[in-house]
């Protein structure tokens, strides 16, 4: 009896149907999304703006280049310490508790930024919160939501399809963020990040036990008892002591921004590579696996430009959006913010008719090269666009929305055609000594992305505008086209197979 009431808990979620023919768990799940969603969008949209509006006028007082570098690097930060998270999860905190103090923390680092009181210290220590949340649970979310299918289950893709959804329907914060900025202030559009944010943890909190049982609650490669805790208070304490090193060094001015920015930039470049090096170089890895990475790095190097581009539209065009573009629609003045919500509409219905397109072509669908080449265009084509509005019009005339609409129609077709390539051929081209790591590697070619816009921002000029997106969409999309064109050759090595053993012993004789 004793055995039995401690045996843990595990649901029969394999006919468990009972939400959208799903697992109940789906909706806990899908809400969290959503919530992770409403804050993160919802806090990033205003943010910039509140980082160089006036300080008399409610925000920070940065200049425009240091705000818009200032969220790149923000962005680039939160990818690495999603990756750090995944391990931390894994190893020390389990998926469950990962995720509740993750999400405590991402509320506490949107609180902060609520209190109406306008401090760069109070800014910096929220967006230390906040990355610290992502270290503590990365993507443990989308972890929790694959336990609730076996691996023959049919509904797996129909339920990371809904949470798609659910992330992007959250993308309409933006507008309510951006609309309480411009009624009230920038705290009351943080504020409503924050509660709703809090409002997934009540939902986490009162549902998890019931819709999950024990599932999740112990990590699945813990290390040895009499070294986890040591390990984990050490790894904190590191964590702060850096963190807290940062602040000092920026709030007292020893490290400006920009030192920081580029700083930080350099990094995200080199680390991904330094990865791939070892990778490529380990013994657990065959001359072929080896070879095959050449197609990846070239996957790799589109998806870190791509990146550059798309982070233009939350950093260099949000300020555009604000001081350059027409936002009185009639009677109904627009948010700068409500942009933002733009690319989440797009991506699902491009990311839907590329996904139908695909299956209706069969065989005759591009490649995996082929597609991120073209893709790859795509995103630099959405660059040069950008030139135009600045050519055409003085700097003293409002433009039409439509040409930021038009960039962002140019720019998610390039990302209906690239990111789900890019995630699929990373496992695809994974040595098997580095399977799950090679999806990290991929990852980090967001940080790197945004690390390479935080340094672009060091050339942009209030004037150049022409000069400065020629130069970010023509590399784009010229390493596009190389891609596109050489994509019948990386598929022929993508393709390869292992020879097989020669009879009687090992291939070519060796041991």
């Amino acid at each position: 009896m004793a055995t039995q009431s401690n045996a843990p808990a595990i649901p029969d979620f394999a006919h468990d149907r009972k939400f959208l023919g799903h697992p109940r768990g789906m909706f806990t799940t899908s809400f969290m999304a959503l919530a992770e969603a409403f804050g993160n969008y919802g806090m990033t949209a205003i943010l910039i703006y509140y980082l160089y509006q006036n300080v008399s006028k409610g925000g920070l007082g940065f200049s425009e280049n240091e705000a818009a570098q200032l969220v790149n690097i923000y962005n680039s930060l939160l990818g690495i310490a999603g990756v750090v998270g995944a391990f931390v999860a894994d190893r020390f905190l389990g998926v469950r508790r990962s995720m509740m103090i993750g999400y405590c923390f991402k509320t506490i680092g949107y609180l902060l930024l609520a209190i109406p009181f306008e401090s760069r210290g109070v800014y910096l220590a929220s967006q230390a919160v906040l990355l610290v949340g992502m270290i503590c649970m990365g993507t443990s979310l989308y972890a929790m939501a694959g336990k609730l299918y076996g691996k023959t289950d049919n509904r797996r893709d129909s339920g990371f399809s809904m949470m798609y959804i659910m992330n992007n329907v959250g993308a309409v914060a933006p507008m309510i963020t951006g609309a309480l900025a411009l009624a009230f202030n920038y705290h009351a559009g943080f504020l409503f990040a924050a509660i709703i944010q809090g409002v997934g943890v009540i939902v986490y909190q009162a549902t998890a036990q019931k819709v999950f049982g024990d599932v999740g609650k112990k990590p699945d490669d813990p290390p040895a008892p009499d070294r986890k805790g040591k390990i984990l208070a050490t790894f904190f304490i590191v964590i702060l002591l850096l963190f807290g090193t940062i602040i000092t060094l920026l709030v007292t001015g020893t490290v400006n921004v920009t030192a920081f920015c580029n700083g930080v930039s350099t990094v995200t470049i080199f680390l991904p590579l330094v990865y791939i090096a070892y990778i490529m170089n380990s013994k657990k890895t065959s001359r072929l696996e080896a070879k095959k990475l050449w197609p990846f790095l070239w996957l790799f190097a589109c998806n870190c430009f791509d990146m550059l581009v798309w982070y233009q539209s939350t950093s260099i065009l949000a300020i555009f959006a604000e001081k350059r573009v027409n936002l009185q629609l009639g009677a109904w003045q627009m948010s700068p913010a409500s942009f933002q919500t733009v690319p989440a509409v797009l991506a699902i219905i491009f990311g839907t008719f590329a996904s139908w397109l695909w299956i209706r072509m069969g065989k005759k669908a591009p490649s995996a090269p082929r597609k991120y080449g073209i893709g790859t265009v795509f995103y630099g084509c959405s660059a040069l666009f950008m030139i135009l509005p600045f050519v055409l019009f003085p700097e003293n005339v409002k433009v039409s929305p439509l040409w930021l609409i038009f960039f962002y129609v140019i720019n998610i077709w390039g990302e209906a055609m690239t990111s789900p390539t890019g995630f699929s051929t990373a496992t695809l081209l994974a040595p098997t000594a580095f399977t799950a790591q090679m999806a990290t590697v991929w990852k980090l070619s967001q940080a790197t992305g945004s690390g390479l816009s935080s340094l672009a921002v060091n050339f942009y000029k209030v004037g150049h505008e022409p000069e400065y997106f020629a130069f970010i969409g023509g590399v784009t999309a010229l390493l596009g086209l190389s891609l596109w064109i050489f994509s019948n050759k990386m598929q022929k090595i993508i393709a390869m197979q292992e020879p097989a053993p020669a009879a009687g012993g090992t291939a070519s004789g060796e041991e």
